[in-house]
């Protein structure tokens, strides 16, 4: 699949064990944590140097995360 969007930085999964800083990708449907396929599930440099980024990516949608494949930088 392929979405496209602006990348956060946010707070998810507030209150559980897993609560943690995340990139996450907000599209026109809604907001997906964000992942590179291979990457680290909590912390990614690559991921991370996306932040406030306008992205296309291409990949699967898992547990509510975008795993991307491959992805392009629209704008800065």
């Amino acid at each position: 699949m392929i979405l496209e969007g602006r990348v956060i930085r946010k707070r998810i999964n507030i209150g559980s064990k897993s609560e943690h800083d995340a990139a996450v990708l907000v599209t026109s449907d809604g907001e997906h944590k964000l992942r590179v396929q291979g990457g680290h599930p909590f912390r990614d440099p690559e991921v991370d140097a996306l932040v406030g980024k306008h992205i296309r990516g291409e990949g699967i949608m898992a547990a509510g995360q975008f795993i991307m494949e491959r992805y392009d930088v629209i704008d800065a």
